[in-house]
């Protein structure tokens, strides 16, 4: 079974699954340029992400300090506290339920003030393999990202964020990564599925009244942008 190992040190939360390793000095490291790393772009200032190389072995390294300013997101992020620690969690609760369909967590680190955290390391396991949107075709995979989808809800995680770039085709089939399933976990679970329906012509075969709600709210929104002349996504 694995467990998780909570520390502190200069001010930052640690959430560690791992003690063979020192991830805060891999961090440290990264930061003054003593280890190999390729940027891997976020088109955020705030948000940093890059691909270590440790002794052979690929990892993922993000810094996120972005903080949506507006009153009810902040006070949503206050209820419900620092999102990636829980993730962390969450993720340690399905693998241990034997779930191997997403990329792993290794180390969190956090430094909360308010109940928010307003600068956060993150260091996850790098999946070899193809991104789907390196494939001119990916219709035959649709019903292996719908399953995938399927199992990341019952395991008690959602996506969030449905597209081809979030899903790696591995010599063991499909795994999804970067799982940001902010917020209420039965609305982005309604998200996924919607993202399915939209991005992929899948229907889901049970439509809760949250999914129905959020269904007639976008196609509203839809047409009524559509009439004032504005583009519209659906």
């Amino acid at each position: 079974m694995q467990k998780i190992i909570k520390t502190q040190k200069g001010g930052f939360n640690f959430y560690q699954k791992d003690q063979d390793i020192d991830y805060w000095q891999v961090i440290d490291d990264y930061i003054h340029g003593r280890i190999v790393s390729k940027d891997l772009g976020s088109g955020n200032i705030d948000r940093s992400v890059a691909m270590l190389n440790i002794d052979g072995r690929h990892l993922i390294i993000k810094c996120e300090k972005e903080r949506d300013k507006r009153l009810e997101k902040r006070l949503m992020r206050m209820i419900s506290g620092p999102y990636y620690s829980r993730l962390l969690h969450r993720l340690v609760k399905a693998q241990n339920q034997g779930c191997m369909i997403t990329n792993d967590i290794y180390f969190i680190a956090e430094k909360v003030k308010c109940r928010e955290s307003v600068e956060t390391w993150i260091i996850a396991e790098f999946v070899e393999g193809r991104v789907l949107t390196e494939l001119e075709d990916i219709t035959p995979y649709y019903f292996e990202i719908e399953t995938i989808i399927n199992q990341l809800h019952a395991y008690g995680l959602s996506s969030n964020d449905i597209h081809a770039g979030n899903f790696v085709l591995t010599d063991n089939g499909l795994k999804v990564i970067d799982l940001s399933d902010y917020g209420n976990l039965t609305i982005c679970k309604v998200n996924d599925l919607i993202a399915l329906k939209r991005f992929y012509g899948i229907e889901p075969t049970k439509k809760s009244l949250i999914y129905r709600l959020i269904m007639f709210r976008d196609n509203f929104r839809h047409w009524s942008r559509k009439m004032r002349g504005k583009k519209t996504r659906l």
